[in-house]
């Protein structure tokens, strides 16, 4: 399998001398440069309220990853991981990457905008839609584990993500929740 690399060198032109930063990605029209905390404190402001932001964004994600995908009719999942992984590094919202555990899917999401609880929600939004539209295939996410500096959501139906939710509320640990749903399977 050959690795098609989205060209990133000109996709982004900064010029700080003359206050400019410009994106060039056919999705967008303009970019706004913020910092990531920003998002981080309209998502906690926003409350229960995020879902259309995070499905906007989703839909904005969704789209570069199509494009870095350049119309391949049946991409490999390497593909479509690497799509998607990188239209979040576009997007300037960390690093992404995919694992499996047995027959559980997760996402590593390192330097995200944020990474407490009041975050959470926009995450698992986020990400069970960017997978969604970029894939076809009904995804749901929650939030499995969090970490000082990433977060890890599980990627599933709606009963599993409802499942690893009221785990992870009660405090037990991500490769418990995994070994618990997988039926004691290693995780």
């Amino acid at each position: 399998m050959a690795t098609r690399l989205h060209p990133l060198a000109s996709a982004v032109t900064v010029d700080l001398s003359h206050g400019r930063i410009e994106l060039q990605t056919p999705s967008l029209a303009r970019a706004v440069a913020v910092p990531a905390a920003w998002l981080a404190r309209a998502v906690a402001a926003l409350g229960d309220g995020v879902d259309p932001l995070a499905k906007s964004l989703a839909e904005s994600i969704a789209k570069d990853a199509a494009i870095i995908l350049d119309g391949t009719n049946d991409p490999a999942p390497e593909e479509v991981a690497y799509a998607i992984a990188l239209a979040f590094g576009q997007r300037g919202l960390g690093i992404a990457a995919f694992e499996r555990f047995g027959d559980a899917l997760t996402l590593l999401w390192n330097f995200p905008p944020a990474t407490d609880a009041s975050f959470h929600r926009f995450a698992a939004t986020l990400v069970g839609q960017v997978v969604t539209d970029v894939t076809g295939v009904p995804t749901q996410a929650a939030v499995l584990s969090t970490q000082s500096d990433g977060l890890t959501l599980f990627l599933g139906a709606a009963a599993a993500c409802a499942f690893v939710r009221e785990r992870a509320n009660r405090g037990e640990a991500g490769p418990q929740i995994l070994a618990t749903l997988l039926g004691g399977a290693s995780a």
